[in-house]
Parts: structure tokens; sequence; C-alpha cells
């Protein structure tokens, strides 16, 4: 498989830039940031991100990542020129030989071009054309593609993807023996609720988790883990003193390189879509993604499936309930069936 890339530029660093805020979106971008990094003669590049993608603990233990930036660092907002100058002039001291930019937008291409970066690779819509140089560029007919495939199409043109592979986040075995040990008095199978959402509309709500908490454990036994923000730490304490049986922990607002090791011990995930089901699906865990708001949108289809390690539920339109939110037409029945069926198929893979 042959680059598009230049060799002229080996002692310069390489920039990638993902502005994409959320976790999810920096987990959908690993196979892609990864596949880059193996093109360069380092085998290493630094990423430009939001802090909110929590990026520099998702890349801990990536050796194909040397930097993590922050976008937030510089970017103040009151300004829309004023912050593409001061981009510009942090990336020009920091003397980067190339850079690819993972988003249609052309600010950050223009950012590239006025740091002075040689070599700028970008999708190349739009006013972007103008500020890219190098590389084949995608059709407009691309444009309204979801993120990924716009990705996996534009590395595929320029030589450095042969197909599309699903994120995985490496995890050491020596975390998952220290989260094995924390937790050693709780009987498994682990079970992981993800009760966090960004959007109120993604929200399954605590009487639901509650109630697959209950229903979990009085079939299955083992543990369940809640795991969710700062946000939810009020829910997470509503869910914990409803479910009757003393094996539920707490886990609000653990570091993420700590969930991460417990998604690997756990024997099966179920929460709402948001990045910790990406992240529990990217380190092998079988991922059950409740998808109520976004469930008729290409975000359930693209997301959801085996390769990816995640398996939706989706509301159930027949309910006579009205005035019914998408995410409530999720039933507790549907999920504990989803849930068993996986527990069933993955219980020899579980140690």
């Amino acid at each position: 498989m042959k680059s598009q890339r230049s060799n002229t530029l080996p002692s310069q660093r390489t920039l990638i830039i993902q502005p994409l805020p959320g976790i999810g979106d920096m987990v959908w971008h690993l196979p892609f940031i990864e596949a880059i990094s193996k093109f360069e003669e380092s085998k290493k590049v630094d990423v430009l991100t939001i802090k909110r993608s929590m990026a520099d603990q998702l890349f801990s233990h990536e050796e194909y990542v040397s930097d993590v930036l922050w976008l937030d660092d510089v970017l103040v907002g009151k300004s829309k020129l004023l912050d593409i100058l001061k981009l510009a002039k942090k990336l020009r001291s920091l003397n980067y030989g190339r850079v690819w930019i993972l988003h249609k937008s052309y600010h950050w291409a223009l950012v590239a071009f006025l740091a002075g970066i040689p070599e700028r690779w970008g999708y190349g819509f739009g006013w972007q054309r103008w500020f890219v140089n190098v590389g084949k560029r995608l059709n407009n007919n691309s444009l309204k593609l979801h993120p990924i495939d716009q990705a996996v199409n534009y590395l595929k043109l320029n030589g450095l993807l042969v197909e599309e592979v699903p994120p995985k986040i490496a995890v050491p075995n020596e975390s998952v023996m220290q989260i094995e040990d924390r937790f050693k008095d709780y009987p498994k199978p682990w079970i992981a609720l993800g009760i966090g959402a960004t959007d109120s509309r993604r929200q399954w709500g605590n009487e639901n988790f509650a109630s697959l908490g209950n229903d979990m454990l009085g079939q299955c036994g083992g543990t369940i883990f809640l795991v969710g923000g700062a946000s939810e730490k009020f829910m997470a304490c509503q869910i914990k003193n409803s479910i009757t049986s003393p094996s539920v922990v707490n886990i609000i607002s653990y570091p993420i390189y700590e969930v991460i090791a417990l998604f690997k011990a756990c024997l099966v995930f179920v929460g709402n879509d948001s990045g910790m089901l990406h992240i529990s699906a990217a380190v092998g865990t079988p991922s059950i993604g409740l998808f109520g708001m976004t469930y008729k949108k290409i975000d359930t289809y693209r997301l959801a499936d085996e390769g990816r390690n995640i398996f939706a539920v989706i509301p159930n339109e027949n309910t006579s309930e009205e005035n019914v939110s998408s995410m409530h037409k999720i039933s507790v029945a549907a999920v504990v069936q989803k849930a068993q069926q996986l527990m069933e198929k993955f219980q020899s893979d579980y140690s």
C-alpha cells in the first residue's frame, strides 16, 4: 500500500487536528490517527483537540501519540480571527512539518497555512481546498457523510487505509489487575451501567436503570458498576438506593484511565449513547447502546454493529403509551434480554 505523502520532512513533527468535542468522537477517530502514524518515519503524531474529548487519557497507553495539545488553551471564543491568529502563532512555534485535518471546516486549514506548516492534508471541502496543498481530496458528495465515513474515504483515497477497522484502546494487564484487586470482594460477573448523557434527550433515566439493575442482579447475580460524570452524582445515588442488592458500586467521576481498565474487566456494558459506550466497545467489552433520540438517524446504523462491538436496543414504536420520549420507549425487558444473550455468548471468554 503506497501513501501519497512526502518523505522530505523526516525531522519535523506531524500534527493531526481533530476538533470534534466528544469522547465518542475521539474514540471513532482512533483507527485513523493510528493509520496516519504508521506512515510517519517516527511512527508517532501529535493530536490537537478539545479537552472534553479526554484524549490525553484515551491515548495514555498508545505509543503512536507523542503529545496531546488543547484547542481550549488557545481558543477563547471572543474573536474567531484573533483565535485563528493566536493558534497559528502557537503552531508555528512548534515547527510542525506536516498536518492532517480530520474535519470539513476550512478554519483549521487556514490556521495551518498561517502557521507555515509545509504539508497540509485535508478533505478539501469548500474554502478548505485553498489551504490544503497535498494529497487527493474528497468530492462534494462526501460533505453530508457521517464523519467516520469522511475519514475512512479520505484515508483510503490517499493510500493510508485499505479497509475500515473498529476503534481499539490499549489496556495494560497491570491496570486491569489493579482494578480486579481493588474490587476483589465484589462477586462476578461485573456489569457496567453507563448512566451519563451530555444530551438529556439521550437519557434513559434513573428509574429504568434501577429496574435494569434489580433485574440483572436478580437473574444473573454479580455486581453493577455505575459509571458517569460529576453531573450524574445525584442520579447514581438514586439508582443505587433503588437497587435492593448491596452489589452496586458507584464509580462516578473516576479517571477515564481507571474506567477503561474497569470496562475491560466487565462481562457486559449497558448505557446511553455516550462516550462511555464507545470506550467500552473499544476495549473489547460487549456493549449495549440505548439508542432513542438517534435510532432513526445514521448514527445508530453507522455505529451499532458487532464489528464495532456495539449492540443497539431501540424504542418499541408499537407501545400504546402517548407523550413518551423515544428513550422511554426502550423497555427494561428488551435490554435485559439483550444483555442475557450477550452474557451467554461471551461468558466462555470471561474470566
